[in-house]
């Protein structure tokens, strides 16, 4: 069964930037498959200034999007997979993790976490029927991602882990 239903991933450009730039950090996040996929719509700021918004719903056959959200677990750094566990409680609701990454640096292919403005954000949906009766780490974890949740520093150990995983058990 596959542990990821969905990757949305969003990310917007101003005027002043190219276009076709812009699109290609939802690319380099996601591969090089996406690009016919990419919706694009315009917006006005708020001194009427155009914007355009392009956006992306992953849902590959078979498990493709489980190798997807492998794929991104594998080009994070360490700091960033431990900014994760850290900040985990703030990043799940129900069964979506939430992640930001910087627009800047995806355009030259590198994933980083941030919490500007300037980012890529993306939604990966859990399955449900997955999640029922387990936690969201037990999950990642069964996903290869298990780095994310790793205690490499001692972060989330012992009782603390399971503390933290009981706490977001999805029934």
């Amino acid at each position: 069964m596959c542990l990821v239903d969905r990757i949305d991933a969003e990310t917007h450009a101003h005027a002043t930037e190219d276009y076709d730039k812009v699109m290609s950090t939802l690319i380099n996040l996601l591969g090089p498959g996406v690009a016919k996929l990419i919706e694009a719509s315009s917006l006005r700021g708020h001194y009427n200034n155009p914007i355009k918004v392009f956006r992306v719903e992953l849902r590959l056959k078979g498990c493709g999007n489980d190798d997807v959200v492998r794929g991104i677990a594998a080009r994070l750094s360490d700091e960033d997979k431990r900014l994760i566990e850290l900040s985990l409680d703030s990043r799940v609701s129900g069964n979506k993790l939430y992640l930001r990454f910087d627009k800047q640096r995806l355009y030259l292919n590198e994933l980083m976490l941030s919490s500007g403005d300037d980012v890529v954000k993306v939604i990966i949906h859990l399955n449900p029927v997955k999640l029922r009766g387990s936690s969201i780490i037990g999950v990642l974890r069964e996903m290869g991602v298990d780095h994310w949740l790793a205690s490499s520093m001692g972060i989330l150990t012992g009782d603390l882990l399971m503390s933290h995983a009981a706490r977001l058990v999805c029934v």
